[in-house]
């Protein structure tokens, strides 16, 4: 199957609001201490989390043929903010651990429940990119 590209730009001005247009969405980024007008970033890499283990949960239902009646994605996080404040720290910059629990509304057992969110989790490529390293550059453009 060929690679599928995605691209976002984000925009910032005068403030700290972050704003992208992503097809018909204006996605908004900002801080509870300054506009407050979005999540902040690491709620919402969060909820990009939650939100694709989600997507594909429904995906995998369906293949299944499962008749997924509600499906919530619990996601927990916790990190040092010493690093991202510049401050010395041995943890790392991001996320020191991240649990999520799912609660799922179908017709299976516990057990099916398991093995249905490592399907889901295993398919899930937000997920796979927290579990694998993925190669990140950055540059200064032009």
């Amino acid at each position: 199957m060929a690679e599928k590209v995605i691209e976002v730009t984000t925009h910032m001005a005068g403030d700290w609001k972050v704003t992208a247009q992503i097809r018909e969405h204006l996605l908004v980024i900002d801080q509870p201490t300054a506009t407050n007008e979005g999540a902040n970033p690491l709620e919402t890499f969060l909820f990009s989390l939650g939100g694709c283990i989600s997507a594909i949960a429904r995906m995998v239902a369906r293949e299944q043929k499962i008749e997924l009646r509600q499906f919530d994605v619990h996601v927990r996080a916790v990190m040092n903010s010493a690093g991202l404040l510049g401050q010395p720290s041995d943890d790392p910059v991001g996320f020191k651990d991240i649990a999520i629990n799912v609660s799922i509304d179908a017709d299976l057992t516990e057990e099916q429940k398991r093995t249905f969110l490592d399907v889901v989790c295993h398919r899930c490529p937000v997920h796979d990119n927290l579990l694998n390293p993925t190669l990140v550059t950055h540059a200064v453009k032009n």
